[in-house]
């Protein structure tokens, strides 16, 4: 009997853990998953040379021959050169840096 009591209340465990995992997973995917889309807005964005929408950090480098704009987002950056010396648009993870400043 006592068995059988202990059985059932680790079945009751298990399911509830279950249960929490499960939840945690799809939670998790909808986390990864939006961040995927964040990321591709700004990617597409770029490629077709507009300005990103979802920044975190904006700053402006300015130069004697134009300036250099760098958008910061959820795990990349944006940098759009506006120089005479160069222009166009570079997209990459956070830690790329402006290549005009070298």
């Amino acid at each position: 009997m006592e068995e059988k009591e202990t059985r059932e209340v680790a079945e009751k465990k298990e399911k509830k853990k279950s249960l929490f995992s499960r939840i945690m997973n799809v939670v998790l995917w909808i986390i990864l998953f939006a961040w995927m889309a964040v990321c591709l807005v700004d990617f597409f964005r770029t490629t077709n040379n507009k300005a990103p929408k979802l920044c975190i950090k904006q700053e402006r480098t300015t130069y004697n021959d134009g300036y250099v704009d760098t958008c910061t987002g959820l795990g990349y950056k944006v940098i759009n050169y506006r120089r005479t010396s160069m222009s166009g648009n570079q997209y990459g993870p956070f830690w790329i840096s402006d290549k005009s400043a070298k």
